[in-house]
């Protein structure tokens, strides 16, 4: 797989340049202190233009901020592609309101297969894990405030002993989040963290100030299979939306069954790209609950469940999995290569069939010219980026 450093330049030499596809994509996002950088590959007589948006998922006030940023408001004429990495109906709104054609892929496919690409060298080793569950939380505000209710269902529940949990945070976060007016905890939420979670010490730490496995790119193989289940919080969780990360590729490659903490329907996301889940070992109905609260209800129900087994019974079930786990490390550096890249291309060679048909949002076709795609050109685009 290229490099991720390399992904935009790789793309555009490989695809975008021949069709005379103008780019431009993030290099930092952060609008608590109001910071919006964009690489630009652009120049102010093109017609065609490329905004990706795909390393984090979609919103609206960012959008927006790019847009009139970078001017793209007054580029009515323009062909404009939204690169991107989610569904949702929040893209379908961005895609009507800025007159953008649709292409989607899975960046964060790319981005697990070339951080986690040695580990698919290492010679195979029985672990003996020695808790239940193991819980990385990193984020714990705003949109992923949903990680101080999950732990605060540990404690009420009796379970946190039997998991390596990590929470990095203070009390003075968390406070900050309780009393935030724009909070999404509901207020039973709030009360369960003040009950079980505030009275802990924070932050929460396995064994340092930044937990091992907090950063995306970093996976410590020793420390995810130093448990049996890994509880996947995923960056998504209260919005309707499809939007994955490489969180959900470290229990793949570390050979271990992952329970998804994510928005509804993302179970189902994963297993559309071939991969195979472990609704034989526990039920996964939590994945099509739209309730936010009742959602980590039904995952922390089931953890308890599995933290109520013996010893000799988890082992058992471990054996019972191993050809789950052995087919999803082999699909992904298999298979998923290919569908991710596959789909990249294929996805892409729709947007332009949309264009040409005068099926862009908002079309102002009478500025386009036809964009031709020349025959067997896109199958040699795949050949090159499967090397």
């Amino acid at each position: 797989m290229f490099s991720l450093d390399n992904f935009y330049s790789v793309v555009y030499s490989n695809l975008l340049e021949h069709f005379q596809l103008e780019m431009k994509y993030f290099l930092n996002i952060d609008l608590s202190r109001d910071t919006l950088e964009l690489y630009e590959h652009y120049s102010d007589d093109t017609l065609n233009l490329v905004f990706f948006y795909d390393q984090e998922p979609l919103a609206t006030a960012i959008v927006d901020k790019a847009f009139l940023q970078c001017d793209l408001i007054a580029l009515k004429k323009n062909i404009k592609l939204l690169a991107n990495s989610e569904h949702s109906q929040i893209k379908k709104n961005i895609l009507k309101e800025h007159s953008f054609t649709d292409w989607y892929y899975f960046f964060h496919g790319f981005a697990a297969l070339e951080w986690y690409r040695d580990f698919q060298y290492y010679p195979r080793v029985e672990t003996q894990f020695s808790k239940v569950f193991i819980s990385l939380n990193h984020g714990t505000v705003n949109d992923r405030s949903y990680r101080l209710s999950l732990v605060a269902n540990y404690i009420a529940k009796n379970i946190f002993d039997q998991g390596v949990v990590s929470l990095h945070c203070t009390k003075q976060m968390i406070k900050d989040e309780l009393f935030n007016k724009a909070s999404k905890l509901s207020m039973n939420s709030k009360k369960l963290i003040v009950s079980n979670l505030m009275p802990a010490t924070m932050p929460i730490t396995i064994d340092t100030v930044a937990p091992h496995g907090n950063m995306s790119s970093k996976l410590n193989l020793a420390l995810e299979q130093s448990a049996l289940w890994n509880i996947v919080s995923e960056t998504v969780y209260y919005d309707q939306k499809l939007h994955l990360t490489e969180k959900i590729f470290k229990p793949i490659v570390a050979r271990r069954p992952f329970i998804l903490v994510a928005a509804p329907g993302n179970l189902a996301y994963l297993k559309s790209y071939g991969f195979q889940t472990f609704d034989r070992w526990i039920d996964e109905g939590y994945d099509s609950e739209p309730d936010p609260d009742q959602r980590i209800q039904m995952i922390t129900n089931e953890l308890a469940k599995l933290c109520a087994l013996s010893t000799e019974q988890l082992q058992l079930m471990y054996r019972e999995m191993q050809t789950v786990l052995d087919y999803n490390f082999t699909h992904f550096y298999g298979e998923f290569k290919n569908t991710i890249v596959n789909e990249l291309v294929d996805n892409f060679e729709s947007a332009i069939t949309q264009i040409n048909n005068g099926r862009q949002p908002n079309n102002h076709s009478r500025y386009h010219r036809r964009i031709d795609i020349p025959a067997g050109f896109l199958e040699k685009v795949k050949q090159r980026l499967l090397k």
